[in-house]
């Protein structure tokens, strides 16, 4: 019987192997270039010893300037996205989310608090915590709805996949949840009590070069979350720029259909900065936000 004749691949599936191969390629030389072996491991606080510290907590710059955790208010379903481009303050950099919205209310406090854990292990090995363990730190209320709202953030962390393209960096970040596999152990009654979680090794990319964004844990941590994403904003700029309020509403994903309910939302944003030191003063005039470090 003669061979079987391969089916040739579509010219598509040809060009979008090719392309993958040469971000990569672009990936891993921006990573050399910043002295980071593409091949890793990555342990955060080994590559970054002198700016990761136990009272801090981290988030890339990318994501930080970015809606990719919105401040709707908690009785607004949140939306299911599939292959969205969310807003960036900056131009040359896009990021392409697909999962249910996450939010700076719950979603990105838990995120670093985990990452936070990872910190000591490569990442991609595993990361070991309790759910009362992450709900104290997080200085939520230790009782069973804090509990069952922080296993759904779990859930929500990994369900989703988010593409960032740089244009000046590093090009292409592939792919990434921003919780890889986990593993749970039940109690008694039957729900997730003790955690084990990978982060994806593929999340170096974005904090390669110091383009991360430190936060002083205690501090952020309680802020109410528009404050907490305009000291994103803040935090992750050398010299902040005046920012529209329009933009970092898009920042924020508000759907406030009145401008005057906005600027009343983002005076007091302003004044809750203010009042933790992050800045000396944070004020709005003529519809910009303002900073004075």
């Amino acid at each position: 019987m003669p061979p079987r004749k391969q089916t040739p691949k579509p010219v598509s599936e040809i060009n979008n192997e090719n392309a993958a191969k040469v971000e990569k390629v672009r990936r891993n030389a921006y990573l050399k270039h910043r002295g980071i072996e593409p091949e890793g491991p990555f342990q955060l606080d080994l590559l970054f010893p002198d700016t990761l510290h136990e009272t801090t907590r981290v988030i890339p710059n990318d994501y930080a300037r970015s809606a990719i955790f919105t401040t709707r208010n908690k009785t607004t379903p949140r939306r299911a996205l599939e292959g969205e481009r969310l807003f960036h303050l900056h131009e040359g950099v896009s990021v392409v989310f697909t999962g249910i919205e996450l939010r700076a209310e719950d979603d990105e406090l838990v995120w670093l608090q985990i990452l936070h854990y990872a910190q000591r292990v490569p990442l991609g090995e595993p990361v070991d915590f309790t759910i009362k363990q992450l709900v104290a730190d997080l200085n939520w209320h230790k009782n069973g709805l804090y509990y069952e709202k922080a296993r759904q953030c779990i859930s929500r962390l990994k369900a989703n996949e988010v593409l960032v393209r740089n244009e000046k960096a590093y090009g292409n970040s592939g792919a990434i949840s921003l919780i890889g596999d986990y593993a749970v152990i039940n109690d008694a009654t039957g729900k997730p009590s003790h955690y084990r979680v990978r982060i994806n090794p593929a999340l170096i990319v974005l904090f390669a070069g110091n383009t991360f964004t430190n936060h002083e844990w205690v501090t952020y941590r309680d802020l109410p979350p528009v404050a907490r994403r305009l000291v994103d904003y803040i935090e992750s700029h050398k010299h902040p720029f005046p920012l529209d309020i329009e933009k970092f509403g898009r920042m924020c994903g508000s759907v406030s259909q009145e401008l005057s309910g906005w600027r009343r939302t983002v005076r007091k944003a302003c004044t809750d900065v203010t009042e933790t030191k992050i800045a000396q003063k944070v004020w709005l005039e003529n519809d910009k936000i303002y900073v004075l470090r």
